[in-house]
């Protein structure tokens, strides 16, 4: 099952197609952003945020200009929750504005706050952007036929198939590289799967320190398996994801059993 920020991306990606555009996911990229072709042949990278109720989940630091490492000129906002998906499109600068503003009230009622976190992002802030496809160069009307929902679900397979070739890859010139010899680790093997990526680590019963051995965000080490599980899920979603780290972590072993009922 794909997380929330997954199907949104791939909602937004349908949509496009049938607005007689083209999508691409940018997979080499932080918070995978989607490079968007009108129907003109114009292209433009759009972040994409997905939430099913509540507020969208931005990060406080998205108000900063050198922030977005992903060169975007949209953002899109995906509502999975109403029916049909309704989708907010806003330019860049207007939404880094935005947040902006509100975190500078933000930091002027307290001090000793930073301008880093998770910042909510509500229906009202986004609600003038509503279908408005003629800022990606799309059409106002789709055609549905253009992409059905096999074909989301063929694409989505596809993805996931490169996804697990290219992991192969790295593993087989890993094991083929001749090793130093190396003390045996004391700590638990753990790995996680999000998103298409397979994140592997280290944690240690004792002092409840994991860390990051394989994978997006490797060296990195957290305090408990849920403040790493939240980390690595919210850096590779692009979202401020909510995640157990008992249940995100399993035992890199045959029966892969959860972190959580290992340690129960």
């Amino acid at each position: 099952m794909q997380d929330t920020a997954g199907r949104g991306i791939q909602a937004f990606i349908s949509e496009v197609i049938q607005r007689g555009g083209r999508a691409e996911r940018l997979e080499h990229l932080p918070r995978n952003p989607v490079q968007v072709w009108g129907v003109d042949g114009d292209s433009c990278i759009v972040r994409v945020r997905a939430k099913i109720d509540g507020d969208w989940q931005a990060r406080r630091q998205d108000a900063l200009p050198d922030a977005d490492d992903t060169g975007s000129q949209f953002w899109v906002f995906v509502d999975l929750g109403s029916t049909p998906v309704t989708y907010f499109v806003l330019p860049s600068d207007e939404v880094a504005a935005g947040i902006a503003a509100e975190v500078d009230i933000w930091m002027a009622d307290a001090r000793g706050r930073t301008r880093t976190g998770s910042h909510a992002i509500p229906l009202s802030s986004v609600a003038h952007g509503k279908d408005r496809w003629d800022l990606l160069g799309l059409t106002p009307a789709k055609d549905t036929t253009r992409y059905t929902d096999d074909d989301a679900a063929e694409a989505e397979q596809e993805r996931l198939a490169r996804n697990r070739a290219r992991k192969a890859s790295a593993s087989g010139k890993a094991r083929g590289a001749a090793e130093p010899e190396v003390a045996e680790d004391p700590r638990l093997p753990v790995l996680a799967d999000w998103d298409g990526y397979r994140v592997k680590g280290r944690f240690d019963p004792a002092t409840g320190v994991l860390e990051i051995t394989a994978g997006p965000m490797e060296g990195r080490r957290f305090p408990d398996p849920t403040t790493a599980a939240v980390a690595v899920a919210s850096y590779l979603s692009g979202d401020v994801e909510s995640c157990d780290g008992g249940m995100f972590w399993r035992l890199d072993q045959p029966e892969s059993t959860p972190l959580g009922a290992h340690l129960a």
